[in-house]
Formats: C-alpha cells, sequence, structure tokens
C-alpha cells in the first residue's frame, strides 16, 4: 500500500471515529442502558450455563452409575433375572407374589401379585433376547394384555425388561399399545431406577399405601 492510501486511510479513521464519538455523546443514556441490558443478560446467560452444567454433570454421573448397574443386569442368566425381579416385586408389600416360571414359547417368567386390597397383577418378567428392542417388546405388550384377565383373572399387567423399548419411534406405538390393554411397561431405564432406589414405579406405590401396615410379603 502506498504512503498516500496509508495517509487516506488514516484520516478516514480519524474523521469516522469523530462522527462515531460524536453520536456517542450525544446519546450516551441509550449507550449505557443497551451496555447495561447486553451486561445484565450475558451475565444471566452464564449463570444459568454454570448451573445447568452441574445439573447435566450430576445427572450423566447418575445415569453412568445406572448404565453400570444395567450392564451387571445384563451378564445375568436367566433364572438370576427372575429371581431380582422376584426380590423386587416382595419389596413392593404386597400379601402374596406367586412364581410361574417360562413357558415353552419363551415369553419371560409369570407372577401374580396380589395385594391386601384384593388387586391383583400378572408380571411378566423378560430378559432381553436381542429382539425386544425391535417389533418383538410390542409384540410381548400384546400378548400380555390379551392375557391379563382371560388367562390370568387380573386387573392389570406390567412386563418387566432389561431391553429398551423407549427409543425413537418405538416409544409412542409401544406406549399407546400398552395403555389400551392396561399394561404397564418397566424397560431398561425405569427398571435401573427401581433396582438403585428400591422404590417401584409411581403407578404401583398408591397399590403399596392402600395397603395395612400389618400385611407382610409372602411368596
Amino acid at each position: 500500500m502506498s504512503v498516500i492510501l496509508r495517509v487516506g486511510a488514516g484520516i478516514a479513521a480519524l474523521i469516522l471515529g469523530y462522527f462515531v464519538l460524536g453520536f456517542i455523546a450525544e446519546h450516551w443514556a441509550w449507550f449505557a442502558s443497551v451496555a447495561i441490558l447486553l451486561g445484565g443478560t450475558t451475565l444471566a446467560g452464564w449463570i444459568l450455563f454454570r448451573s445447568r452444567g452441574h445439573e447435566h454433570h450430576r445427572d450423566r454421573a447418575m445415569t453412568a452409575e445406572r448404565h453400570a448397574l444395567m450392564r451387571s443386569v445384563d451378564k445375568m442368566n436367566i433364572p438370576a433375572f427372575d429371581a431380582m425381579i422376584g426380590q423386587l416385586l416382595v419389596g413392593l408389600g404386597a400379601k402374596r407374589v406367586k412364581k410361574f416360571g417360562h413357558r415353552k414359547n419363551d415369553l419371560g417368567c409369570n407372577y401374580v401379585v396380589t395385594f391386601a386390597n384384593g388387586k391383583r397383577l400378572i408380571v411378566r418378567a423378560k430378559k432381553d433376547d436381542r429382539a425386544m428392542r425391535s417389533r418383538n417388546g410390542n409384540r410381548h405388550v400384546q400378548i400380555l394384555g390379551g392375557e391379563i384377565k382371560p388367562r390370568w383373572d387380573c386387573d392389570a399387567g406390567v412386563l418387566i425388561t432389561n431391553a429398551n423399548l423407549h427409543w425413537m419411534h418405538h416409544a409412542s406405538r409401544n406406549e399407546a399399545v400398552a395403555a389400551q390393554l392396561g399394561v404397564l411397561i418397566v424397560d431398561r431405564i425405569r427398571l435401573a431406577e427401581w433396582i438403585e432406589t428400591g422404590e417401584g414405579p409411581a403407578e404401583l406405590r398408591p397399590v403399596r399405601a392402600a395397603i395395612p401396615a400389618s400385611s407382610a410379603p409372602a411368596q
């Protein structure tokens, strides 16, 4: 760049700076308001980001713990998985938990849970066989729903599995079918929470609350 161009650019910058400073001086109150607003917004955003970051970190840590827990569940053989589900059901405070074992079509292990208030649930424990996550999950919901009253004379059904039936587009379809048939789905995420906290799904807690304190679980 030639000397003349450099001098010209410098003079232009000085003139522009003069007018800009004059404009700011004339409208200083407006600029101050904007600066305060932007500063406050930035500060609030930074605080929110940090708080959400801490919450996200805690959620990730909790998720990691539950993932580790479920990996140990995945390694269980079928009898061990069924026994674990049986213990969870007894922990609901039921009057009776009766196991019916597996069927030849490998639909899973059946438990009939009877509460002191007379309510009966048919619970099917189905360990993930790598097909549950596809359309087979919906098939298991349909079969269990069709057996609730005719076969087991129960009020509702519960499908418990370590498979994830709530991924992508399968979630809405599985839940819609389950709602129609009176089946509660307790899949991988809810099962991990149940094992970790010892508290059953919220849908089963009112049943437990209705049971007299004197009743004791039996198997």
